[in-house]
């Protein structure tokens, strides 16, 4: 199988729709797309999605659709550079561990006023996994989904 690539590149309804062969990545995978298209005479858009990966067509390709907003417009007769990147995404989130336990800030002992955090110090470690998962697709605002980031897509252990 060959590795993800662009194979086409259609304007429609303003938009810039790249369309990826993802051929090496499993059905249901969450994938992040990014990078951007652009042309010689200034076309521009950038690219930055998270989806998953749909089932195979029938010959055994996989492909994805990637939709992004020129912020310069693209001109016929001319070529389209793309470049991309696609892998999985994950979430971790890190504590420190608790004192006493190597994070590189033992005997620091500094009060600040109430609601302003302590800056991390050299040395200061978070290397305690309190969870961990894969990142949900992203979604259009307009179709009714929440876009990444708006809340959390993964579920605390």
């Amino acid at each position: 199988m060959p590795p993800p690539w662009v194979k086409k590149v259609t304007i429609k309804e303003k938009q810039i729709v790249l369309t990826v062969q993802a051929d090496e990545f499993r059905t249901g995978e969450n994938l992040e797309i990014s990078g951007y298209a652009t042309q010689n005479s200034g076309g521009f858009a950038v690219v930055n999605v998270i989806q998953a990966v749909p089932k195979p067509n029938p010959d055994d390709t996989v492909d994805m659709y990637v939709t992004a907003s020129p912020s310069r417009p693209f001109k016929k007769g001319e070529a389209v550079t793309v470049v991309l990147r696609a892998g999985p995404v994950w979430v971790s989130v890190l504590e420190e561990p608790p004192t006493g336990q190597g994070s590189g800030s033992e005997g620091v002992n500094v009060r600040l006023p109430q609601g302003q955090p302590e800056s991390a110090e050299e040395g200061t470690t978070w290397n305690v996994i309190t969870s961990a998962a894969y990142a949900a697709p992203s979604y259009m605002e307009d179709d009714g989904h929440q876009p990444t980031g708006s809340e959390a897509s993964f579920q605390a252990d």
